[in-house]
């Protein structure tokens, strides 16, 4: 075997300078030389007399390879790096086959033109071993149109590396006035042309920087223009290099994106890179991308666009959101990218990459998974991978002060906010945030495997069923727990959100269900606590909740009940669900559980007291 495995990654795109595929390519390249040479003999495949980084190893492509690529078979991977790419491998080799967008579909194009485009992005997923795409709204455009076979489909956000050069001020055209900036290749789908309607009733100029490829859109920009009467405060200056960029960048008063076709959106992440507003359309991909740090412009009415922009200056300005706007750029950097490609190119060669089963979408109803979270900066990437097969996944929570946000957000899941109060409400309103009306509900210390994922997806629909209890196998540490009075454990997890809630406990919440509930073979896989410190922090919570709960209802304190109520559990678990025989942590799961039924009684009867007090 190989000490290291050969990989070729296509970036022959580049052959267009300055523009989003070109930065893409040579970003990848770059950064995954810096962080990952060590690990792969990494190639480059590149358009003949191009600019690129010397210290690189390349392959320079010739006209024939695009009638037969027969350099394929010297690599083990092929990273092919845009959905059209010519140059597809024909032999053993695995490949590795990434689509931006399929943006082709929301333009005038005729429907024949349509299903070639379509056809030819077919044929390529036929190839390829696994599937990445740059957003979650690609990836279920992918979804919609096309037919991935099961094969893994990998979301990686783009990176964003500003380059800053803080001496440059010598821009090609210097605003004589405050002034707004566009960025992007000036094409239709851009929607350049409805942003000289903001210059009315201002004084600010507008910048549109980019490639022009259509004199006539060109023209249409400066129609709208002399429309408004703004046309000497409108400035098509043509692609500018990263210098100009940053400096544009670094002075504009906001940066304006109105695209109704993207696939990522690297410029809005550039501006807020230096902290700048941002104002988006909230077509494809731009508001998972912009989150909720972006201002939207919801239509294209001159007089909603105005309003949109003068209030989201009065509120950047007024908020000082310029740090919160930057923090969130820092999700999407080259240094995480490269290292999910690094991931994907690792599983492929090694034959480790998923093959997911097709769904049958006529008998299986979407899905939404959601988790609760508090402080789950080390579970929260593998709960959310573990569900990668749901049509949504939802993070509710409960205001984590560590990086769980931050780790979930950069999943492209959706995120909720909300002070917990108890499980059952933490739970009930995440429900109604659901896209979805059937729901799984995940905790971040879970995990479900291939066996349980399949069942669910085999199942869910078919039956006659509103609800499905799950068995679940308990684990401390990585030990396995087979008794304890966790042997048989089980919870209802799947459910019609139509006819199920949770039943209001503040702990050991349960769902109600009005009507059949089926049951499920496979299990939860629940790395219950991760050390002894963690198993008493979850009980003592569980013990605080029980108690408010009692109190809320009118139990009494009973001393009786605090003295013998913690004996009974140790007998309980240990003897007479043969904890004995989970050795040291049967022990430790019996010991726990007499101390928390103590403090249950301790918390209820300093309730009790603080209400007399």
């Amino acid at each position: 075997m190989k000490k290291k495995p050969s990989v070729i990654v296509d970036v022959e795109r580049m052959k267009h300078p300055y523009t989003g595929l070109y930065y893409y390519c040579l970003q990848l390249a770059e950064n995954l030389q810096k962080y990952h040479g060590n690990e792969f003999d990494l190639t480059f495949f590149k358009y003949p007399g191009i600019y690129f980084p010397a210290h690189l190893k390349t392959l320079t492509r010739t006209f024939l390879d695009k009638i037969y690529l027969y350099k394929d078979h010297r690599y083990d991977v092929w990273h092919g790096t845009w959905q059209l790419t010519k140059y597809v491998p024909k032999g053993k080799i695995k490949f590795v086959y990434t689509i931006h967008d399929l943006n082709f579909l929301y333009t005038d194009k005729s429907s024949l033109k349509k299903k070639r485009l379509l056809d030819k992005i077919q044929e390529r997923i036929d190839r390829a071993d696994v599937i990445t795409t740059i957003s979650e709204y690609v990836k279920k455009d992918i979804e919609t149109h096309l037919n991935t076979k099961g094969k893994e489909i990998v979301v990686i956000y783009n990176g964003v590396d500003l380059k800053e050069y803080p001496e440059f001020d010598s821009p090609r055209y210097r605003p004589e006035k405050p002034f707004l900036f566009a960025l992007g290749t000036v094409l239709y789908k851009k929607h350049f042309h409805v942003l000289p309607a903001l210059l009315a009733g201002n004084e600010f100029e507008l910048i549109i920087a980019g490639i022009q490829p259509d004199k006539e859109y060109v023209k249409k920009i400066r129609e709208e223009a002399e429309k408004y009467g703004v046309q000497d405060r409108v400035k098509l200056i043509g692609s500018i290099d990263d210098k100009e960029k940053y400096w544009y960048l670094k002075n504009t008063e906001a940066f304006l994106f109105p695209s109704i076709s993207e696939g990522f959106g690297i410029p809005p992440i550039e501006a807020m890179r230096l902290g700048k507003p941002v104002f988006l359309s909230t077509h494809t991909s731009l508001p998972e991308i912009g989150g909720d740090v972006a201002y939207y412009f919801q239509n294209f009415a001159p007089s909603h666009m105005r309003s949109v922009l003068n209030e989201g200056l009065k509120d950047y300005k007024a908020n000082n959101r310029a740090e919160q706007i930057r923090r969130h750029s820092l999700r999407f950097t080259w240094e995480k990218a490269v290292g999910e490609y690094a991931r994907v190119y690792k599983d492929v060669w090694s034959g480790k990459n998923k093959i997911l089963p097709a769904r049958e979408k006529s008998t299986c109803p979407p899905i939404t998974a959601i988790i609760p979270t508090l402080n789950e900066e080390d579970n929260i990437e593998e709960a959310i991978n573990s569900v990668a097969w749901a049509d949504e996944i939802l993070v509710i929570d409960s205001m984590s002060s560590d990086r769980t946000l931050e780790l979930a957000a950069s999943k492209g899941v959706k995120v909720i906010q909300r002070a917990f109060d108890n499980f059952s409400a933490q739970k009930n309103f995440a429900i109604e945030q659901a896209a979805h009306d059937w729901i799984f509900i995940l905790d971040a210390d879970e995990r479900v495997d291939e066996n349980l994922r399949d069942e669910i997806l085999q199942r869910c629909g078919r039956e006659n069923y509103v609800a499905y209890w799950i068995p679940r196998q308990n684990f401390i540490g990585n030990k396995k727990i087979n008794f304890s009075g966790w042997k048989n454990d089980k919870c209802i997890r799947l459910f019609n959100k139509k006819y199920a809630r949770y039943d209001g406990s503040f702990v050991h919440e349960e769902i109600a269900a009005k009507g059949p509930v089926g049951k499920l073979k496979n299990k939860i896989l629940h790395y219950t606590y991760k050390n002894r410190a963690h198993f008493e922090q979850k009980l003592s919570l569980y013990a605080r909740l029980k108690a408010e709960e009692w109190y809320i209802k009118g139990h009494k304190y009973n001393p009786f009940m605090q003295i013998f109520g913690p004996v009974y559990r140790f007998f309980k678990h240990y003897i007479w669900h043969f904890g004995f025989l989970d050795g040291k942590a049967g022990f430790l799961i019996a010991k726990h559980y007499m101390k928390a039924v103590w403090k249950r009684h301790e918390n209820l009867r300093n309730l009790y007291k603080k209400s007399h007090s």
